[in-house]
């Protein structure tokens, strides 16, 4: 039984929440917020039998692995305590805003031989399997993801009131939040990236609002990416080969997946989304699992993805200050 402190009372807290209380082999008995008073009501509406606290100190002797979902300028400070003090971490997306940070926390969790696992979703979902084998069937050699959702805060963006994701320091916009998304998947489908052209749209204050990205990756595989949080898109993600097509809806969650051969009329459903259990429900899984087997070697696999992606984000961003050719 692993016992889990959680940081932050989010929305993205709470569905972990849900979904941990599921799983027998893990208990949240710890629940941090800067307002002890937050924590506590946090507990009550969640019906945990937990400590509410509001220092880090006093989680260390009732947890074994902690859950952080802090804003992403947070990750790396809290992480390494953690990390530091001999704690699994579980991580939200992005592991942290820089490379060199994410090489850091990577290897002090190496040094002390526990767990730390970036909350990536979609690399746990049943479906992806379907995405890597027509990788290695077919060979794709171009990519083209899209995610597009209009901000429940564009309202306050709009006036200039810029808080949690769109703070300049804090949660970098749509860059770090959003486009880590099929930045990640491609990387985890194709490899490391060799190539970044990248344009993009800013709020006043720095932050990404709209990205297009172009990735080549050693594979030689190209990956068109474009990403917004103030519009609803509805264009369909496909992967392309010479011999067949394969598209998907929702570049998270990886729904209605589809295969089209080159010379055929006929379409393949490969995958047809219906209630599909929330993908919180396999993330915490895979990450118990590899705890209780000491799977390191996933580990390291996990986090090489996690570590390229952050880095991949970080030129995405030197990319867009440099002015293009005319």
């Amino acid at each position: 039984m692993i016992k889990f402190g959680t940081i932050g009372t989010s929305k993205i807290t709470q569905q972990f929440i849900t979904a941990a209380v599921k799983n027998p082999n893990c208990k949240v008995v710890c629940c941090y917020s800067r307002d002890k008073t937050k924590a506590k009501d946090f507990i009550r509406d969640h019906k945990l039998y937990a400590k509410a606290v509001d220092n880090f100190d006093q989680m260390l002797d009732e947890v074994d692995a902690v859950y952080i979902a802090s804003p992403n300028g947070l990750h790396y400070e809290q992480a390494k305590y953690f990390l530091t003090q001999q704690k699994h971490v579980l991580l939200e997306k992005p592991l942290t805003l820089s490379f060199q940070q994410a090489l850091e926390i990577s290897q002090i969790a190496k040094r002390n031989n526990v767990f730390l696992m970036e909350a990536y979703k979609t690399f746990h979902c049943p479906q992806i399997s379907h995405l890597f084998k027509f990788v290695k069937s077919y060979q794709p050699f171009i990519a083209n993801l899209n995610l597009n959702r209009y901000s429940s805060r564009m309202a306050q963006v709009k006036m200039g009131q810029y808080d949690s994701v769109f703070d300049a320091k804090l949660g970098k916009g749509s860059t770090y939040d959003m486009l880590i998304y099929p930045v990640e998947l491609s990387i985890a489908l194709f490899g490391p990236v060799t190539e970044v052209k990248s344009m993009g749209q800013r709020l006043a204050n720095g932050s990404g609002m709209n990205d297009c990205v172009i990735l080549k990756h050693d594979s030689d595989v190209l990956t068109n990416i474009v990403c917004s949080k103030a519009s609803r898109g509805v264009i369909e993600n496909e992967l392309l080969s010479d011999i067949a097509t394969l598209t998907f809806k929702n570049v998270i969650q990886l729904e209605e997946i589809n295969l089209y051969k080159t010379n055929s009329n006929d379409v393949e459903v490969i995958h047809k989304t219906e209630n599909d259990k929330d993908l919180f429900e396999y993330e915490i899984a895979v990450f118990l699992k590899m705890i209780a087997e000491n799977d390191f070697s996933l580990r390291d696999y996990l986090l090489d993805i996690s570590c390229e992606t952050v880095r991949v984000l970080n030129l995405v961003e030197s990319n867009q200050e440099k002015p293009g050719e005319i």
